[in-house]
């Protein structure tokens, strides 16, 4: 379970239990979170002068150290850099929440942007820090910044000599920090700081035990050392053959992760005969993504095609490892009747399982690619399929073989997602007919469908085209949905390259939209067709609401809990004082029904799930955007919010199914599974949940 700092519990405890305090402490309670809330408006407003963020400064002089540490916060996800001073001020509060914020905050405010003068300050906090967590959070910060050659090598030394206390290994909890902190800076250094003592050090950690902290936290700290080492092309085959045999699977599964990095030939192929008899799914899986990038040799096939065949007698395939290994036929192997032969068991409509057709779809589409023919013996089956994900691929099928027919029915599906794979795949024919078959999807509101059909509108001389487009803009656009802005700008730009001055009056509003992108666009298009200058004013949309203090109370009492049509439940810890309107949303969704009979509609083994959308694709959100509420970590299970962009929250949930230190800081959590973990691990793309609901946490 991802549990929240010792400080912060103890806060959020003060805070949240009114009810059975005396009427002087419910006052001060009642005055506590009114101030907090205070503190997440401004932050979400993004103020960046004025009297609000004069008031949020205002709030680090509180004497309360829970709104000081809120309050530093908040400055830092503002993203800054002139907020760094009042920041680096707290840096040496007396509460040690405080400091922490501070240190996340610091970083955070230098996000995308020069860090250097960020480094100092970090470094001399860090040689007085006493404080276990607090050292943590420095060291994490000192890695994040973006920072020169020399700077670099500067922090790269700091965070080895926060490694270290009295001449052995620093608490457990410092030395997650320092492994993330290494981890982080060896990204943006593109591994050049993994030589020396760092090297030498990152393999001491890759053996990591301590007893001061969980087995949980041990294994990150080795994960995340030999995915360091890894990405450097630092580890050999016997470092990978020790971290296999590991007990945690994030560490089986970074060492499987690098095997590519091994010297091509009899070790190399060690090192993978070693990763596929391991008995770790991750690791596994980790080994056949390695395997999809590689010539199709015999040996490579094998492998392939041990994993895809259908299983016989009660054997167990983890639908994961099916999935891959079918999708890594679709390649011509040596021994083609073979292939072949797996690829038809696998398609065959007996395999089209109301709930498992991922293996039959994906077949389908490998034997598409291999042996047309065959493929077009079984497509008709599968695009006459009940299941909606089934006929999408299918039409992806009869795209690869050239069926029009199937392709031209499947135009007319009532599924959006459907009738955008047969788009595409009749693109592919040079259809003569397309541009018509592209305008007639433009009177749908799904976004992905609409980028499909102006993507193949490019270059059109059907003159119905511009007005098509500008229609379907004013209908993409009155709902005022922020999620439509990929769409609207796709359909923004061909009009663009198609229209003329003739449709001026129709773009003069959106000058004026309520997204400020959209209103640039629109001026550009207006400038290219007339000449000129056009000067976008957008008129903005009111923020998302943020709860009232009862209501804050509720959710840092509840949890939510999906139920899923595959089997199981999973239970989500809410986060409502570290990302406030996010979890807000995401609990007035499922108050509301929302999630009732969505989909996971992407599936990518050893990273998320991803799921939360009405038209189960990446472009179709619940309608406004949220902002980022960024500072949790991407630990296993835990459930952050997708985006598109920065602040562009679409309301759409994705579970991190291993640890994903690398999106740190970018994507707010809102919840953290702590029931339900091997439900996640059985996820696959299409899964349904049947039913999301709010109960009281025991």
């Amino acid at each position: 379970m991802n549990k929240l700092p010792k400080y912060f519990l103890i806060g959020v405890v003060v805070i949240t239990t009114s009810t059975s305090c005396a009427p002087g402490d419910a006052n001060r309670s009642t005055r506590v979170h009114s101030a907090f809330l205070d503190i997440v408006a401004i932050q979400d407003a993004r103020a960046e002068e004025g009297m609000m963020l004069d008031r949020l400064t205002a709030y680090t002089r509180s004497e309360n150290r829970f709104i000081r540490a809120m309050s530093v916060r908040a400055l830092g996800r503002l993203e800054n850099p002139t907020l760094a001073s009042t920041i680096e001020g707290l840096l040496s509060d007396p509460a040690p929440e405080v400091r922490i914020e501070a240190a996340n905050a610091l970083a955070q405010a230098y996000f995308g942007a020069n860090g250097s003068k960020a480094l100092h300050p970090l470094m001399t906090r860090a040689d007085v820090e006493v404080e276990v967590a607090t050292k943590a959070a420095i060291a994490k910060s000192i890695g994040r910044l973006q920072l020169n050659n020399e700077l670099q090598a500067l922090a790269a030394e700091s965070l080895l000599q926060m490694s270290y206390t009295d001449g052995g290994d620093a608490p457990g909890e410092v030395m997650e920090g320092v492994a993330l902190g290494i981890d982080a800076l060896a990204r943006s250094t593109r591994g050049s700081i993994v030589q020396g003592r760092v090297m030498r050090r990152l393999d001491e950690l890759r053996m990591y035990l301590d007893g001061t902290v969980t087995r949980t936290h041990q294994a990150r700290v080795r994960a995340l050392a030999i995915n360091v080492l890894g990405s450097a092309a630092q580890l050999d085959l016997e470092q990978i053959r020790i971290a296999l045999r590991d007990e945690s699977d994030a560490v089986k599964a970074a060492g499987a992760r690098w095997i590519g990095t091994l010297p091509r030939g009899a070790i190399q192929g060690e090192g993978l005969r070693q990763v596929m008899f391991s008995r770790s799914v991750p690791a596994q899986v980790e080994g056949l993504r390695f395997l999809l990038n590689q010539p199709r040799t015999p040996q490579t096939c094998a492998y392939l095609k041990q994993g895809a065949r259908v299983p016989a007698g009660g054997a167990v395939i983890p639908l994961s490892l099916r999935v891959l290994s079918i999708d890594g036929l679709a390649e011509p192997c040596p021994d083609s009747i073979a292939q072949r032969t797996v690829l038809l068991a696998a398609s065959s409509p007996s395999q089209l399982d109301s709930i498992d057709w991922q293996p039959a779809s994906h077949a389908l589409v490998a034997l598409a690619q291999i042996s047309p023919d065959a493929a077009a013996n079984v497509l008709g089956v599968h695009a006459m399929s009940p299941e909606r994900f089934v006929r999408a691929y299918a039409a992806r099928a009869a795209g690869i073989i050239g069926e029009r027919t199937v392709l031209s029915a499947l135009l007319q599906d009532p599924i959006p997602n459907v009738r955008t794979e047969a788009l595409r795949g009749l693109a592919k024919l040079d259809d003569q007919a397309l541009d018509a078959a592209a305008i007639n999807q433009l009177v749908v509101e799904d976004p992905q469908l609409i980028m499909a059909a102006t993507a193949v509108l490019e270059g059109s001389t059907d003159p119905r085209a511009a007005p098509a487009l500008a229609d379907a803009l004013d209908r993409m656009s009155k709902e005022g949905r922020e999620t439509f802005r990929d769409a609207r700008r796709a359909l923004l730009e061909r009009l663009e390259e198609l229209g003329d001055s003739g449709l001026s009056e129709r773009l003069l509003p959106y000058l004026s939209d309520y997204d400020q992108l959209v209103a640039q666009d629109a001026a550009r298009v207006l400038e290219s067709w007339n000449g000129g200058a056009y000067f976008p004013n957008p008129t903005p949309k009111r923020a998302l609401a943020l709860p009232t203090i009862e209501q804050l109370r509720e959710m840092a009492v509840s949890i939510v809990v999906l139920h899923m049509q595959r089997g199981g439940e999973i239970h989500i810890e809410l986060h409502p004082y570290v990302s406030t309107a996010n979890t807000w949303r995401f609990f007035t969704q499922v108050r509301e029904g929302y999630f009732d009979g969505l989909t996971f509609h992407r599936w990518s083994p050893n990273f998320v799930i991803q799921g939360g959308s009405p038209n189960a694709n990446e472009y179709y959100g619940s309608g406004p955007f949220s902002r980022d509420e960024v500072g949790m970590h991407h630990w296993q299970g835990t459930v952050g919010i997708s985006t598109r962009g920065h602040d562009t929250g679409d309301g759409q949930i994705f579970v991190n199914l291993l640890d994903n230190a690398r999106l740190d800081h970018q994507y707010t959590i809102v919840g953290t599974v702590t029931e339900g973990l091997e439900v996640v691990g059985l996820v696959n793309e299409g899964d349904v949940i049947e039913r999301a609901e709010v109960r009281l946490s025991h």
